[in-house]
């Protein structure tokens, strides 16, 4: 499976007209499209960028299309094909890059050239060039509704899919899931459009997000988009789900045609009637509980695990911190036996990102002198004296700010930047 990359191209700025790149240049860049002529609304309008070099090519150029409005324009993960061609008696090597346009409106539409990257063998930008601008035109169908996306293939299938069985037993609370797969030739998923799905009254429609899975084979896309929804129904009753249908233009007869999805009439039993409305409550409360009671056992007996875990990481956390803390201010201790004032401030800054904002403060106004000696040149000394001093100081902080003589209180795990 080729995963797909979508580039949305929704509006298209106006550019110049390039003049095309006469032979014998050195680069030379051919912009094409596909069909030429006679494309309708919806239909994969393939567009080739070719990139020619002469006596050839340091590495594969970089190309890109500018926006569009009215288009979608799709470039897929393939690589691009290597071509070879003789223009005016020289040899020129390349590469051709393909983009798939749906056209999402009749009219004219005028594409600007491929902006096109050249790299050198270290894929270094050298310099740009681009392609020409083309003209195209795409016409609507008689029958075709321009103002939902429209799918122009030659093959559409519509599948749809009931689970449980839409013929089986269902009472009032009780759920199923209605899938609908389409697959088109030559248009990808992310270009069909979303389906509607109504309900009537007594019933709830949860759908989730597409998915889509397109595959390419040798340049040939078939799109393939899954829908799914889940119906709960709230009542007893006949209860009816509407069709779902997806028109479509057949390029090999050039008709419009619809696929259909029949949609389903199921039976919902009711409570019964000789049931007061708060025993048929609790029946239903107790029919969905005994449904999912393995399932809350499961889930309440996960949130208990995480709930300790988190709690025994929290607790690993703080006694490691502790333990780190303890380790940093044993190394200032060391450090501060000495009069090297540069080892002093990298061992105290080591420190210091152990403390909480109300310490942290309290012990940079302790480290006055030392940064003063630091960074104020050579009118202040750092001494022995000052270390044994500082170091001093710091300890009675750090008892200060602490609950028990022997613990020091560190810093929250997410602490405020001060």
């Amino acid at each position: 499976m080729t995963r797909v990359v979508l580039a949305l191209l929704l509006l298209w700025p106006a550019f110049p007209i390039a003049a095309q790149d006469s032979p014998g240049s050195d680069v030379l860049v051919r912009q094409s499209i596909k069909p030429e002529s006679g494309a309708v609304i919806g239909q994969h309008v393939a567009l080739y960028v070719d990139v020619l070099f002469r006596n050839g090519m340091p590495r594969p150029p970089r190309v890109s299309l500018p926006d569009a409005p009215g288009l979608q324009a799709f470039r897929f993960e393939t690589q691009a094909t290597t071509i070879q061609e003789s223009i005016g008696n020289e040899s020129y090597v390349g590469q051709r890059f393909e983009f798939a346009l749906y056209p999402r409106r009749g009219g004219v539409f005028e594409l600007p050239p491929a902006a096109v990257t050249l790299l050198d063998r270290n894929g270094a930008e050298t310099r740009t060039a681009q392609g020409q601008a083309l003209r195209l035109d795409v016409g609507v169908p008689p029958g075709v509704d321009p103002s939902q996306p429209v799918v122009a293939t030659r093959g559409l299938t519509l599948t749809e899919q009931w689970v449980p069985g839409q013929d089986g037993t269902f009472k009032a609370g009780d759920a199923i899931l209605r899938t609908i797969t389409r697959s088109a030739e030559d248009v990808p998923g992310l270009a069909m459009r979303d389906l509607a799905f109504p309900v009537p009254d007594g019933v709830r429609a949860y759908a989730d997000p597409p998915e889509i899975d397109d595959h390419s084979n040798r340049g040939a896309i078939t799109g393939r988009r899954t829908d799914r929804v889940t119906y709960v129904f709230e009542r007893g009753g006949h209860v009816t789900i509407p069709a779902v249908a997806q028109p479509w233009w057949d390029l090999a007869t050039r008709t419009v045609r619809t696929a259909q999805a029949p949609g389903a009439t199921i039976t919902v039993e009711a409570p019964s009637a000789t049931a007061t409305p708060a025993a048929a409550a609790a029946r239903s409360e107790g029919g969905w509980l005994a449904r999912h009671r393995s399932s809350l056992i499961a889930g309440g007996a996960f949130l208990v695990v995480l709930a300790f875990a988190v709690a025994g990481f929290l607790r690993h956390r703080r006694r490691t911190d502790a333990a780190d803390e303890s380790a940093a201010f044993a190394a200032l201790r060391r450090a501060c036996a000495t009069s090297d004032a540069a080892a002093v401030y990298h061992a105290f800054a080591r420190w210091r990102a152990f403390l909480a904002p109300a310490e942290r403060e309290a012990a940079s106004r302790a480290a006055i002198r030392l940064d003063a000696a630091l960074f104020s040149g050579a009118s202040a000394r750092w001494e022995n004296r000052d270390s044994v001093e500082f170091v001093r100081l710091l300890a009675d902080i750090r008892r200060s700010h602490s609950p028990h003589a022997s613990e020091f209180r560190l810093a929250p795990l997410n602490p405020r930047s001060p």
